[in-house]
């Protein structure tokens, strides 16, 4: 992911980075998240010298609910844009296996709701870490922590966001004599393109826990399949004769 497409929230640095630190004002050529940063800088240069020349708490506290405000946009920005891929997932997948919805997602089956994806990543997934940024299961891990949780989805948005500052940190980490790396390394569009091409060598494993869900692994094989025996009509097809001969 470029620099474009980075909200502050997710890398603080970027609000001081000199290729955009003199954006202060949104254009219509930038970005939804570039027109945030530029809202946020220009927000807190106004707060810090109407401090300076005021001397007025209250313009510290109008500063901060502003950021807060543009924290709460970026928010429901993120949810709506979640959720309306999560409807068009369901849609596409709907219209490519040519049956009912029901048939595809149980009923004692639901959905995560976009709200709540971030306490849901926290809670039900192995924390990430910048020595183990995909969440892999380690040989330590095997008798240290038999009951880890599996890896987040690197698919996920926040979860991909997630894995790419960690692998950051980690260069970071691996090279204490380079000041800064994340800005040398990847201070520009060509640098960052460059970093998400060498990203698709590494990725989760099939299975991230120490012990492997075989009741997972069947459903993932075996569930949902349209059968003759329920009546599907494109089951009922394949079995005919004449498709066989095709």
């Amino acid at each position: 992911m470029t620099s474009s497409y980075i909200f502050w929230l997710n890398d603080p640095s970027i609000l001081l980075n000199k290729e955009y630190i003199y954006q202060l004002w949104p254009t219509s050529k930038m970005s939804t998240e570039e027109k945030l940063n530029a809202i946020s800088r220009l927000v807190i240069l106004m707060t810090i010298l109407g401090f300076i020349f005021t001397m007025s708490f209250k313009i510290l506290i109008v500063g901060i609910l502003t950021i807060i405000a543009i924290l709460l946009l970026y928010k429901n920005r993120k949810q709506k844009l979640v959720k309306g891929m999560l409807t068009e997932g369901m849609t596409s997948m709907e219209k490519f296996n040519g049956y009912n919805s029901s048939l595809a997602v149980p009923n004692n089956q639901t959905i995560i709701n976009p709200e709540t994806l971030e306490t849901f990543l926290k809670s039900e997934f192995q924390e990430t870490s910048k020595k183990n940024p995909l969440g892999n299961v380690l040989l330590t891990q095997i008798m240290d922590e038999p009951d880890r949780l599996p890896a987040p989805p690197s698919f996920n948005t926040e979860v991909y966001e997630d894995i790419n500052n960690k692998t950051k940190k980690m260069v970071q980490m691996l090279n204490p004599g380079i000041k800064n790396s994340s800005k040398q390394l990847y201070g520009d569009l060509w640098q960052n393109f460059t970093f998400d091409q060498q990203q698709w060598a590494y990725y989760s494993m099939p299975n991230t826990k120490v012990c492997s869900d075989q009741g997972a692994f069947s459903q993932f094989l075996y569930g949902n399949m349209p059968s003759a025996k329920e009546g599907d009509p494109f089951a009922l097809l394949q079995d005919n004769q004449r498709y066989l001969l095709i």
